[in-house]
Order: C-alpha cells, then sequence, then structure tokens
C-alpha cells in the first residue's frame, strides 16, 4: 500500500491557496469522499489548521505520484476558480519522506511555534474525523497512532516543548505589545472555538481589559463572558453598530471574510485606532484592512516572521527531536517491510521446522536414546532458535537495506520535481 501527503501551508507563502483548500466542517466529509473516489485512494484524513492543509492518504497500490498531485489540483481547481499559484506551492511527500514529515509534524517540528502541543489535538481530532466520515483505515489509524506516540517521546526525551508558545499566546504577545500605551484596552473576542478561551485566559492574565465576546449564537458568547468576564453580543449586532473597541480579534470558521468595507467604514467613524489580529483560515478580515491607517493588521503571515525567533532558540532540542523522529521513522518502516515480507519467509521457517523435528525424531529414537524427555525438549527450543535466526534474520537485514536506499528528500528537491514534472 502507498502512502502519500500532499498540503500547501503558510511556509509556501500561499494565503489564498491555503484558503481555498480550508474545506466547510458542514461540507467536509461529502467533499472528501468524493475526493478519495476520484483519486482513487482507499484511505484519506484531511488534517486543516490555522497554518496548513493536508490530505493524507493510502492508496490501493504504489501510483504514480505526479498522478495524485494533478488530480487533486484538477478536483478543486478545473471550475476555473481564480487562485493564482505554482505548482511548488504544494509539497507532495510519499512513501518513507510521507511518513517522515507525519512524525515531524506531530512532534510539532513543521510548526509555525516550534514546540507547540496544540498540533497534537488537531492531528487526533482529524484522525477521528476520517473515521466518523467512514475515510480512514488501518494503514493510517496504524500511522498516525505511531506518529502521536513518536511526538510524546520527543515532548518527553527533549525540551523543545519548554517555554513554547501556541498560536494564541504569540497573537496575544503581539496584541499586548500594539496595545502597551492603552489603559485598559477594550477587546472583542470574535468566534466560540477552543482559541477564544485561550485568547481570553492570556488577555486577563497579562492585560488589565475589558472583554467583548462576539458570536452568530449569542448564547455561546454569554458562556464564554460568564466564564472570563465580560459582556457578550450577536456578530449581526457587532457588524451593524460597532462597540467602540481597542483591538478585534477574530478566529472563525466561516468561508468568506466576514468583516468588509462597509465594517471598516464604521469603525473608522468611530474615531479609535483599532488592532484587528486574524487568526482565521480563510481570513475574516478583507484585504482592504491591510492598508488603513486606522487599523493595525496582525495576521498569521505576520506570526510567523515572528516565531523564527523560536526556531533558533531551541536548536539544539530541535536537533535531538530531529534524531527521536528519524529513528522511529526507520524502526516503523522496517517493522512495516518485515510484515509484508514476513509470509514469504514463514514458509521457508515451517519447512525447516518439520525437517527438524523429523531428524530429531529419528536421532532420538535411533542414535541418542539415553536423553530424556526434558533434554530432548531442551535441544528442540535451541534448533528452533537457530532456525528462526537464521530464516528471520536476512528478513531485517532487508528491510535495513531497503530503508536505506530511500534517501530523505527535503522539500526544495520535492518542489523542484514537481515544477520540472508541470
Amino acid at each position: 500500500m502507498g502512502i502519500g501527503i500532499i498540503g500547501t501551508s503558510v511556509w509556501q507563502q500561499n494565503m489564498p491557496l491555503l484558503e481555498s483548500l480550508t474545506l466547510d466542517r458542514e461540507q467536509r466529509a461529502s467533499i472528501l469522499n468524493e475526493l478519495k473516489t476520484t483519486l482513487g485512494l482507499s484511505e484519506l484524513v484531511y488534517l486543516g489548521t490555522c497554518n496548513r492543509v493536508e490530505f493524507i492518504y493510502a492508496t490501493p497500490e504504489k501510483n504514480d505520484n505526479k498522478q495524485q498531485l494533478h488530480g487533486l489540483i484538477d478536483f478543486f481547481f478545473s471550475d476555473g476558480k481564480s487562485i493564482n499559484f505554482f505548482p511548488n506551492e504544494f509539497y507532495h511527500y510519499t512513501g518513507k519522506d510521507a511518513v517522515t514529515h507525519l512524525f515531524r509534524t506531530a512532534s510539532s517540528l513543521e510548526s509555525l511555534v516550534l514546540g507547540e502541543n496544540q498540533i497534537t489535538g488537531q492531528i487526533k481530532n482529524a484522525h477521528q474525523d476520517a473515521i466518523d466520515d467512514g475515510l480512514s483505515g488501518p494503514e493510517l489509524d496504524g500511522l498516525i497512532r505511531e506518529a502521536l506516540a513518536i511526538s510524546r517521546k520527543v515532548k518527553s526525551k527533549t525540551e523543545i516543548s519548554k517555554g513554547a508558545v501556541s498560536m494564541a499566546s504569540l497573537a496575544s504577545s503581539e496584541l499586548c505589545k500594539a496595545l502597551e500605551q492603552t489603559e485598559k484596552p477594550n477587546i472583542a473576542l470574535v468566534g466560540s472555538g477552543p482559541m477564544q478561551g485561550k485568547l481570553a485566559r492570556y488577555i486577563n492574565d497579562n492585560l488589565s481589559a475589558s472583554l467583548l465576546f462576539v458570536n452568530r449564537t449569542v448564547e455561546k458568547a454569554e458562556k464564554l463572558a460568564e466564564e472570563f468576564g465580560g459582556k457578550a453580543v450577536s456578530l449581526d449586532q457587532f457588524k451593524a453598530q460597532p462597540a467602540v473597541v481597542d483591538a478585534i480579534i477574530s478566529a472563525t470558521a466561516a468561508v468568506d471574510p466576514i468583516f468588509s468595507c462597509d465594517f471598516l467604514g464604521k469603525l473608522e467613524r468611530n474615531g479609535k485606532h483599532v488592532v484587528c489580529v486574524d487568526l482565521a483560515v480563510p481570513r475574516d478580515f478583507s484585504p482592504e484592512f491591510k492598508d488603513q491607517s486606522q487599523v493595525t493588521l496582525i495576521d498569521i503571515p505576520h506570526l510567523k516572521s515572528k516565531s523564527q525567533g523560536s526556531l533558533r532558540q531551541k536548536f539544539v532540542e530541535a536537533g535531538k527531536a530531529n534524531e527521536i523522529v528519524r529513528a522511529a521513522v526507520d524502526k516503523y518502516l522496517s517493522s512495516r517491510i518485515e510484515v509484508s515480507y514476513k509470509p514469504l519467509f514463514n514458509d521457508s521457517y515451517e519447512e525447516s521446522m518439520e525437517l527438524a523435528q523429523k531428524m530429531l525424531g529419528d536421532l532420538f529414537s535411533k542414535r541418542v536414546t539415553s536423553l530424556g524427555q526434558e533434554d530432548q525438549d531442551a535441544v528442540l527450543r535451541t534448533v528452533t532458535k537457530l532456525i528462526g535466526q537464521s530464516t528471520f534474520g536476512p528478513l531485517k537485514k532487508l528491510s535495513r537495506q531497503i530503508i536505506d536506499e530511500q534517501p530523505e528528500t527535503s522539500s526544495e528537491d520535492m518542489s523542484m520535481r514537481y515544477r520540472e514534472a508541470m
């Protein structure tokens, strides 16, 4: 069975492409089932976060790599969607490279914020969604469970997560800097997902601020207001008559921007400079917000640039984590190869054991008749061990050789391959 991952992320620096591949939760299952059928996949897991979209798949056999990538592009963009992108803005990993990428992602080595813990839960949720939607199966189930186990090992054996910040704390830190001259700022938090709770908690711990919770369903906003202190208002009311606020932090699952030019005009009439933090994919603030003098926009690309210092500070721990991942990839692939080839070697083992038992039976009954049953059993155990070692020992060497013949490919090399292929 072939394993592959096709994706794009903030590292590819094409947010419109990332947004266009971010699936609406209500339509996700039907879209992915259609994609699975169209590409002839046996299993499919969709991972969508604020900085990446990945399609983790298994095929019944080792297929042409270009076929899967081209098929996915045709599936999403053959209707003439006006998204400008180059093939190298996708990454496509297969085989050993795919396993390595997934293990690195689960261990937060591919995260915007190195060492963050949120990705583990996101992968668990993506896997559970795939199971619920009838998309996952034994191949990806085993692979993802192993990836999560490696993530736990990396965090226990290294200090990569020590002092790690999440997207929420990174965004909140940037917000605090932007509002450092503002006394008791009024901050609106838009949405009702887990991110809003993290943001509210961080703000309460670090700022003396008044919180306004905004959501389409006002009851959900009221629950957050009750938990963290503050007021609640519906999204429609906030858009129609925005409160006078110093900052708006938005992280919703809306398909289109919820704050447009019309809303921007209403903000400007309030006469306040407003810090807008956009943590949504697709974006919640329309592009016009970026160039307004009355607005400071903090979005995911901005946070990406701020996170680079984390990578430098944790270079040594990242090196240790990479070694753990590399060893885990080899061990996982070796076990999969051994499982695949074991039936072939097992036939030889059973034939050898049948012959050994017959020969030992003749030996004990005709030539070495003085041995008791206990000693005979001891000889048989020794012979069984030797036959097992001589039969399956070469299988371990074979799996090691196959793995060594599959060098890891960098994302840059893969990008070049697909640029040339297209």
